[in-house]
């Protein structure tokens, strides 16, 4: 039987957190140098309160997932990816799942995130979560067109 598990970041896995983000950005022709900080310096966010998380199949990794602090009552899921050859199996979602269920532990407001209208699967999954579409007012990524928002607590 297959397994999954989420697991938090880790440097050994570096390589593999950095080529799955690297991999759907250069698909959709999104990768920019805005992305690059985190990638090449997951620790300088996990040391701001940050989170990153690995799905491990079968003991590879194949998604990741970020969560950073905005302020102290919001924080803003970013990279979220599934290697190719495992999506369709409900991984995003659990990436997804964790961030809310780690924001609602922490008394989180509002999640927010910010994509592209290219990435219409993701999109569609943010909706079902609940994520609702609002105005971009501005963004450090200049292929954003999409930004949304789950609102926890008043």
């Amino acid at each position: 039987m297959k397994k999954l598990q989420i697991k938090n970041y880790e440097d050994k896995y570096h390589k593999q957190f950095k080529k799955i983000s690297l991999d759907w950005l250069n698909a959709y022709n999104l990768h920019e140098k805005a992305d690059d900080d985190l990638l090449d310096n997951p620790q300088k966010y996990l040391d701001n309160g940050s989170f990153i998380f690995l799905a491990h199949y079968n003991d590879e990794v194949v998604g990741t997932v970020s969560l950073g602090p905005i302020d102290d009552t919001t924080f803003e899921i970013m990279k979220l990816g599934v290697v190719d050859a495992y999506k369709g199996l409900g991984i995003g979602r659990k990436l997804m799942q964790v961030c809310i269920d780690v924001c609602i532990e922490k008394e989180v407001k509002l999640i927010s995130l910010e994509t592209t209208s290219k990435l219409e699967s993701a999109i569609k999954l943010y909706e079902k979560f609940g994520f609702v579409h609002v105005e971009i007012t501005d963004s450090c990524y200049e292929t954003a067109d999409v930004k949304m928002e789950l609102k926890l607590r008043q």
